[in-house]
This record gives C-alpha cells, structure tokens and sequence, in this order.
C-alpha cells in the first residue's frame, strides 16, 4: 500500500508498505478520506509529546470495512478502566492514538479494532464523514459545559473547530456568538452564520458579561480573556491548548473566585460524541460542503503542510 511517513521534523515521504494485518477483535479499513488536522501539521512542524517517528500522521478518517461505510474513532482505550466503563474512555490511562502512538490514515489501509468504527449514514458523503472526530470533540466540549436551550456561548476562533461549536450549541437551543479577528474566515462562513443564526464580534472588548459559556477553539492568550465575558456562574471550557498565559492570568483567576466561574476541560472526543457527529453531520451536510476548502491526493500532501500550518483553510482533505 501507498503511505505517506512522517520521518523526522519537516520531512513527509512517500513509501511502499505492506497492507496492515488485523489481529484479533481488529478489521482491515480501506481509507476513503482523511482530514488533514492542524495538529498534523504542527507535528510535522514541531513534533508532539505523543508522537515517536516514523510515523503515518492522520486521525479524521473515512473508509470502508469490506462493503460497510465507516469513521473511524482514533482511540485505542482498555475498555476496563472506571473511565472506560464510564463511558469516558478519551481519559483512559492506556490511551493510544491513530496518527500519534500508532500509525494512521494517511495511507491507503489501517487495521483498528472493531469496536472503534461507527457505521457513516448512507446519505452522507464520505469526505464530511471524515469531520465526525473534529466535530465530536466540539459536541463534547458542550457537554463537558452542559450547554443548554436558550443560553448565549461565547466562540474564539472562526475556524473549522470554533464553526462546529456553533454548529452543536446551536442545535441545542443555544445562542453562539463567534470572535474572529480573520475578516476573510468570517466572510467565508457568512451563509453558514447567516443560516444557523451565527452571530460575530470582530473587537471582543465591545461584548458585555452576559454570556452563559466561553470556549477558546483558538490557542492565543488573549482568549482566556472570555472569563471577563462571563455572567455570574458561567462556565468557561479550555477546548484549545494555550500558547502561553497572558501576563492578566492572576487577575482572571480571581474571577472564579469572586462570581464563582468554572472552568472546565476538555479532551479529545468518546464513540458516543462521535457517533452524534455523524448524524448532526448527515443532517446538515447540505450546508457544510464549504468546510472543505481543498481536495487533494496522498503524493500531493507534503507539500501543502504549509497552508495547513498557515491556517488559512477551513479542510483539507486527502482522498483515495
């Protein structure tokens, strides 16, 4: 099989592999799509904690299992553990991932265990099947918040992530409100704004304390600012990693303190957040064909890891 191999920093290559053998519990998926993350290309950049190279980067994946359309969930968890058997197995101790401890979709076969493919709706096309992982991790962070009918949710980021937040919040009722600096981004989601009742706020000074929620699909410091943005008792989700924090953190802390604010974390998305992304997906997927800024082959990868370090695109996608 064609797979595309992480080597070392900067250094994708495109190699000859033999077509993986399932063990047991295991199936052998033919990859349809993989979304190209921009934790992909930050690995390729930079490297990860989780990753040992070589390595087949991908973890947003769509394929087949003999006739039956699957996504695949990227996890490997114990299945055992309190959190596992809590259904909270993103937290599982013995964690593995697609694409990061164990080789993913960039290539054209994979061999997971059964218990991590979710069968894709038949009205769904494959690519946006691929954005069930991204949009499962933006339906657990609302539940991670306890989103609910009727609240207002402040968004950093207007990206695909800070999109699919919207989206979610959005079907429970709630009310989302995106700050995005990238005029281009939020001209590109107008009629996605426009139709799910999107609002935006280029300059987040202007917005008021009287939001219920705060999530930063964003990793800049200025966007755990959203504390400010909080009514009493808000909660706060940290769903992107921060650069660094900003010099006013202390200041921010003592708002939990003083209007007794959450913050809460969020990680990763479980089978069950997946699999209600892949039918808010079907649902939707009329509206949401925008996401997917750019198709492109396997060979054709390596060389646009910079636009996805760029950030300038909602999807790319790697189809087979």
């Amino acid at each position: 099989m064609k797979a595309l191999v992480l080597k070392e920093r900067l250094w994708l290559e495109l190699c000859e592999r033999n077509d993986p053998e399932p063990g047991e519990g295991e199936a052998q998926v033919r990859v349809a799509c993989c979304s190209v993350c921009r934790t992909d290309a930050r690995m390729w950049q930079s490297g990860h904690r989780d990753l040992v190279m070589p390595r087949i980067l991908g973890h947003e994946i769509s394929g087949y299992r003999e006739n039956e359309r699957v996504a695949v969930w990227p996890g490997l968890a114990c299945g055992e553990c309190s959190f596992c058997l809590q259904g909270r197995e993103n937290l599982c101790a013995s964690m593995r991932i697609l694409g990061f401890h164990l080789d993913g979709g960039f290539a054209e076969y994979l061999a997971v265990p059964s218990s991590s493919l979710l069968p894709v709706p038949a009205t769904l096309p494959m690519e946006l099947a691929a954005l069930a992982e991204p949009l499962g991790c933006a339906l657990h962070a609302l539940d991670r918040a306890g989103v609910g009918a009727g609240e207002r949710v402040l968004i950093y980021g207007g990206g695909t992530l800070g999109l699919f937040l919207a989206l979610g919040a959005g079907d429970r009722g709630a009310i989302p409100v995106l700050v995005e600096p990238d005029r281009e981004k939020l001209r590109m989601s107008l009629a996605f704004r426009t139709r799910f009742a999107v609002g935006s706020a280029e300059d987040p000074s202007a917005l008021c304390g009287s939001f219920d929620a705060a999530f930063n699909a964003a990793s800049s410091p200025s966007t755990i600012e959203g504390f400010r943005k909080l009514r009493p008792g808000g909660r706060y989700c940290l769903f992107s990693g921060l650069q660094e924090l900003p010099e006013t953190a202390p200041g921010l802390l003592a708002e939990l303190h003083y209007r007794e604010l959450q913050l809460l974390g969020s990680y990763g998305c479980t089978r069950s957040s997946m699999a209600a992304a892949l039918s808010l997906l079907d649902a939707f997927s009329g509206d949401l064909g925008f996401l997917v800024s750019r198709r492109l082959r396997l060979e054709g990868l390596a060389a646009a890891m910079p636009e996805v370090t760029a950030g300038k695109h909602f999807k790319m996608i790697v189809e087979f």
